[in-house]
This record gives C-alpha cells, sequence and structure tokens, in this order.
C-alpha cells in the first residue's frame, strides 16, 4: 500500500497534459517546400519557415480582427489589445533567446522555427477567442 502515492504520481505525469495544444495549423505549401529539395538545406528550411511565416502572420492578423469584432464592450477590445501586444513582446523575446549567432545555424532554424511556431499557435487561440458564447 505505500506504493499507491508513488504510482498515483507516475500515472499523472504519465498522463497527456489537459488542454495541451495540438499541432499548430500550418499551410500544405510549408509540408511541400521543406519535402523540397531545395527545402533540405538550411538555406532552404529558412527560406521555407520566412514564406509560412508570412502566411500564418496573415491568419493570425485576420484572427485578431474578428475576434474584436465579436467583443461588445470597449473594456473587452482593450483587454485583447493589451494581451495580444503583450503576447508579441513574449514571442519576439522568447524566439529572440533561441538564437544567437555563436551558436551556427542551427540556432536560425529554430530562431525561424520559434516565431512560427508561436505566430500559428496565437492564430489557432484567436480563431476561437469567443466563439463560445
Amino acid at each position: 500500500m505505500r506504493f499507491a502515492p508513488i504510482l498515483l504520481c507516475l500515472s499523472i505525469l504519465a498522463a497527456p497534459v489537459v488542454g495541451q495544444a495540438a499541432e499548430p495549423k500550418y499551410s500544405p505549401a510549408y509540408d511541400r517546400c521543406l519535402a523540397s529539395p531545395e527545402g533540405q538545406s538550411t538555406i532552404g528550411m529558412i527560406q521555407c519557415a520566412a514564406a509560412e511565416l508570412k502566411v500564418q502572420d496573415a491568419r493570425l492578423n485576420r484572427a485578431y480582427q474578428d475576434a474584436m469584432k465579436r467583443l461588445d464592450q470597449p473594456r473587452q477590445r482593450a483587454a485583447l489589445k493589451k494581451a495580444q501586444r503583450a503576447w508579441i513582446a513574449y514571442r519576439d523575446a522568447d524566439c529572440a533567446s533561441v538564437y544567437d549567432p555563436d551558436w551556427g545555424t542551427l540556432a536560425r532554424i529554430e530562431a525561424n522555427a520559434c516565431l512560427l511556431d508561436h505566430t500559428a499557435r496565437r492564430a489557432d487561440a484567436l480563431e476561437m477567442y469567443r466563439r463560445l458564447r
């Protein structure tokens, strides 16, 4: 019986996190770009991510504008605007932390992937923002 608490803890740690975000939605063009011969090189991966970032940034901006339109009160719009500005600052700082020129070319890929991942996930979240009312 003294192992029951340990087993319970292990089962909790092994369980998926509730509310854990699914993979972000990327365009089919991104997968095609990465699968192409050009997308297999470092510069190719960076170019694929940069092109997809433009797609995701446009999606994020549309989702933000749509979310703002769904809010009735000025205080609600102000709160979302404040949250969005804070999110942008967080995304930029977080992704800057994974890049340093001394870390080689892989750091550029990781930094671009960071921006892309954060942006796509935020677009996903904003697309669902206040849909359930």
